[in-house]
């Protein structure tokens, strides 16, 4: 998949760049001057026929010998049923429902008369025996192990969304009134602590900015010259602009000259659809675990009378 985004992105530049050539030309050459008449009639090159021939037979391969059979190989083999995870995932303006069946592995039923806040998709928790006892629903976080297909049924409340994780070349139109599957499986060790970990950086401070470590936490403790703590591991530098620049600030005065910096959230899902006025801030946080991880977190939220239902 990637492949295929660097061949399309090398072609689209060479069509840029021998199309800008072009239109340059044409500026120059038919500009309005003296002693000039415009001519209305097409010019006829067999130049040009040539290029647009080349130009079609090279899409015609991307699509047929690249594209097409990726995707075909791709949604002709889901995941085994016994082996892969389950999660039903509804979009709404504007955030991600993650809807998982609990310890006993069943989802359970749902009532749109039942909607409201606290319970998004109107689970029925009314009954203890009821199969959606121990499900859990989360917004907005979206928990998944690494290592093992992950089968997620999508669908959608209200208008057309569009699933994204960016960084694991996944996505997936979501349509009102359909449900449609999509598979994928996270690299094996890919756990949210270790991908934070290798997207550790170091800034130097006098060059730091808060708009470009906003969405940043500190990996260590920051200490000044005099050994307290300016800036503690976890934390970041602020909500606001003012309140960035009076800690980096307080960090050069403190003798501090670089900050040990790594993204708060490693991955996210994203809404790839324009769908409204606040669509950009459709996003859910994604936490990967290890499988013992994961479990360990189904365990923690499954609960006898009524599921879970969290706001990230």
């Amino acid at each position: 998949m990637d492949r295929i985004i660097d061949v399309v992105h090398v072609f689209m530049l060479l069509l840029f760049v021998g199309w800008g050539i072009f239109f340059v030309h044409c500026l120059r050459r038919y500009r309005q001057k003296p002693g000039h008449a415009a001519t209305y009639q097409p010019v006829k090159a067999k130049v040009s026929k040539y290029v647009e021939v080349a130009v079609g037979i090279f899409e015609a391969i991307l699509l047929l010998v690249f594209s097409m059979p990726v995707w075909a190989e791709y949604k002709s083999s889901p995941p085994p049923a016994d082996q892969r995870m389950e999660v039903r995932v509804v979009g709404e303006q504007f955030q991600w429902d993650f809807h998982y069946a609990g310890k006993d592995g069943v989802f359970g039923k749902m009532d749109a008369r039942l909607i409201t806040a606290s319970n998004p998709l109107g689970l029925r928790v009314d009954d203890p025996a009821d199969p959606g006892a121990d499900d859990i629903v989360t917004i907005n976080e979206f928990h998944m192990p690494v290592g093992r297909p992950m089968y997620l049924r999508l669908t959608s409340k209200d208008v057309i969304h569009s699933f994204s994780i960016p960084t694991m070349r996944v996505k997936q139109d979501v349509i009102p009134g359909m449900e449609i599957p999509i598979w994928f499986t996270a690299v094996d060790g890919a756990t949210a602590e270790e991908l934070r970990r290798q997207m550790t950086e170091t800034f130097p401070v006098e060059k730091a900015s808060w708009y470009r470590l906003r969405h940043h936490v500190a990996a260590i403790d920051h200490m000044g010259k005099d050994g307290e703590v300016v800036l503690a591991q976890g934390a970041d530098l602020g909500p606001t602009k003012a309140d960035g620049d009076e800690k980096l600030e307080a960090l050069a005065k403190t003798g501090v000259t670089e900050l040990t910096m790594q993204p708060r959230v490693p991955l996210e899902v994203v809404c790839a659809q324009l769908c409204g006025n606040s669509h950009f801030k459709m996003k859910a946080l994604l936490v990967t675990h290890d499988q013992a991880g994961f479990d360990a977190w189904i365990e923690e939220k499954s609960n006898p009378v009524e599921p879970s239902f969290e706001d990230f």
